[in-house]
């Protein structure tokens, strides 16, 4: 095969081929910055829906005029939009008070059973518990086991300008992913939530799932949130304007926009770095043409095709194209290894939301950074050769036997 004959004489002495490792380490690591950006840009948005759902389920829907009584008046709308999944939760706001600090909270009645089918949090309480944050119970360096005081808006009749007081116990710590939400949030039982709070059985927050399967949301979470704008779409003929329905992400909408938007302008300016690296492939072209012009002109003396020789060019390119790709995915493995395992990539959550991020990317993504790659690379390339082949057989033959 002329090709691989080529190619054998192309890499036949070391100093060549270590030029093609060099230009393979290269290329193969310019691909990965992009595919390694497009990633963390994805990661980013997978783990902050992750995190958003697993402390608010799917939707969340509130009444316009406060507390309501669940049993009569959503729960039968619920059970005809075919929603097998729900809780009922009371969630108001107040402080929390250890060692003379304080900090506001939003304070979350929950019945347990339910609330975890709906946010996957197994949260054992007690009637004078109450779960934390993580990074709440860091803040107020409390641990389980440890007194609390709960502050909430309302006073009693004697003393209605005051707040109310409540002493409970620290039973564990929570970790939805979401630095807000651990720094934020506090959970209780509902039925104490109630009575500390003079509803009686109301309830002011539902939050339900459209789907009893959660590996569907886990497979795509940006294709499930279509499903769910859907399912708004429903709702707002069917429960009428009393309520309000909300999905999970809807408090970090900007954000998730920004993070598309930023994905696909940096991915363009990274092409930069593949272009660059394919003039280090450009490089080895133009040392590989002078090198073994000798040999190449004898080739086209004996009656080889100018076809022929851009086709073991080519031949040569995609071989440079594929092992760049097979290296670049080791890359990636390894940027994905050191983001989620150093604690030098650490985030700070009061900064970024997340903690940490991890690379994630699917076929498609794939599949158009290593075509765009592909393109960029037999472009340049193929330019070259065009212009490298315009010189003349006799032209060649005497300045190289000269």
């Amino acid at each position: 095969m002329f090709e691989s004959t080529l190619l054998k004489l192309f890499l036949s002495d070391k100093g060549t081929r270590r030029f093609a490792i060099g230009v393979i380490f290269g290329f193969a690591f310019s691909i990965a910055v992009i595919l390694g950006n497009i990633g963390i840009m994805d990661g980013f948005e997978s783990s902050l829906r992750i995190g958003l759902k697993k402390s608010n389920g799917d939707l969340t829907i509130h009444s316009r005029y406060g507390f309501f009584d669940f049993e009569s008046y959503l729960k039968h709308e619920l059970e005809i939009a075919n929603i097998n999944t729900f809780s009922s939760i009371v969630q108001t706001e107040g402080f929390i008070i250890k060692n003379e600090i304080s900090k506001g909270v939003m304070i979350k009645g929950i019945e347990e059973e339910s609330f975890k089918k709906v946010t996957g949090l197994d949260l054992k309480l007690r009637n004078s518990d109450v779960i934390l944050g993580s990074e709440l119970a860091k803040f107020l360096k409390v641990g389980v086991g440890d007194p609390i005081v709960l502050a909430f808006a309302n006073g009693n009749s004697q003393v209605s300008g005051l707040p109310s007081l409540k002493r409970y116990h620290v039973s564990g710590v929570v970790e939805h992913g979401i630095y807000q939400r651990d720094l934020r949030t506090l959970y209780i039982q509902r039925k104490v939530l109630q009575s500390d709070l003079g509803v009686d059985n109301r309830v002011n927050l539902i939050s339900l799932n459209i789907s009893d399967d959660e590996d569907e949301f886990l497979s795509d979470p940006v294709d499930y949130s279509l499903k769910i704008d859907k399912v708004i779409d429903g709702f707002k003929g069917s429960i009428g304007r009393s309520y309000v329905v909300k999905p999970y992400w809807r408090e970090f909408s900007t954000l998730i926009t920004a993070v598309k938007e930023e994905k696909f302008f940096i991915s363009i300016i990274l092409q930069i770095i593949v272009i660059i690296s394919i003039f280090n492939v450009l490089a080895f072209v133009v040392f590989l043409n002078e090198k073994r012009s000798r040999e190449l002109f004898l080739f086209k003396a004996l009656g080889m095709s100018q076809k022929k020789i851009r086709q073991g060019w080519m031949y040569l390119m995609s071989i440079i194209w594929v092992a760049s790709c097979a290296l670049a995915l080791l890359f990636v493995q390894g940027f994905n290894w050191g983001l989620v395992n150093l604690p030098y990539f650490k985030l700070p959550g009061d900064v970024y939301t997340l903690g940490n991020l991890s690379i994630n990317l699917d076929l498609f993504d794939y599949s158009i950074v290593f075509l765009i790659s592909y393109f960029w690379l037999f472009l340049i390339s193929w330019i070259a050769l065009v212009v490298m082949s315009k010189k003349s057989v006799l032209t060649g033959l005497r300045k190289e036997f000269a």
